[in-house]
């Protein structure tokens, strides 16, 4: 396996060095925020609040639980717990001829992380490809933002609100556990699409789950569809636009390879 430390690092010490970047820019309980990672207290806590708020129809009040003060445990244990583990699964021969994914991306000259968190996976990213230009997207007015500016200067990547800000067609999107957030993911992926052309997708949605900005129902063309069928209609929407997946044998099927055809 490539070294670097986003990657290899103990969790435990990875998130200690998260948690001194982080207070360096804001006034933390360390020690809170280490209980919050262990006992899962905030994650179950603002699960609660998100669908209590979306059962009431109202989302301004249910999107507040991104403003929480420690909702950065929760952004650091879904790097830990998934986009890490994703990124490690590119690394491994998966693909029928024997090759890995990182084999299909290694000669890239841009990617884009979209829905960055803290962007930890773009650091990962970048550190297994020094020459590629990378991305970031995040929101700005964030707290994760702050940090974000923090990581873009140390590790070289561009932080950005939007794939509009971009100006050129991209080699890859990764988008770990990001288009379940969005109520039209089908309308978004396809302004991704236009706006950077990627040669590949590589996807991990999680639509089927109940977690922290999961929806219920989502938005398709002109119709509301249940959370258990949007993933279906995802993927042949991916189809229809132009994309094919690529055959590799990853557990759960996740991350998943998309790849332009004719690309």
């Amino acid at each position: 396996m490539i070294q670097n430390e986003f990657l290899t690092e103990k969790p435990s010490i990875l998130f200690d060095k998260f948690l001194n970047d982080y207070g360096n820019i804001f006034d933390i309980d360390n020690d809170k925020a280490k209980t919050m990672l262990r006992d899962d207290s905030l994650f179950r806590r603002l699960t609660s609040e998100w669908y209590e708020n979306l059962d009431q129809n109202n989302l301004d009040d249910a999107f507040k639980v991104y403003d929480d003060d420690y909702y950065f445990v929760d952004i650091f244990n879904c790097y830990r717990t998934y986009s890490r583990n994703y990124i490690k699964r590119l690394l491994k021969p998966t693909m029928a001829n024997g090759e890995s994914v990182y084999d299909l991306l290694k000669n890239s000259a841009s990617f884009v992380d979209i829905g960055c968190g803290i962007s930890y996976s773009t650091c990962a990213i970048k550190t297994l490809l020094p020459n590629a230009k990378a991305y970031g997207i995040n929101l700005k007015n964030t707290k994760q933002w702050k940090l974000c500016e923090v990581m873009a200067e140390k590790h070289d990547f561009n932080l950005i609100e939007s794939v509009h800000e971009i100006g050129h067609n991209v080699d890859f999107v990764f988008a770990s556990e990001y288009f379940e957030h969005i109520q039209n993911p089908t309308k978004h992926i396809k302004e991704i699409i236009d706006a950077i052309s990627p040669k590949y997708f590589i996807i991990a949605n999680a639509f089927n789950t109940h977690s922290i900005g999961h929806f219920k129902t989502y938005e398709y063309e002109n119709e509301i569809v249940d959370q258990s069928k949007i993933s279906a209609i995802f993927n042949k929407f991916l189809v229809k636009n132009g994309y094919e997946k690529v055959l590799c044998k990853m557990w759960n099927n996740k991350p998943t390879i998309w790849s332009r055809v004719n690309a």
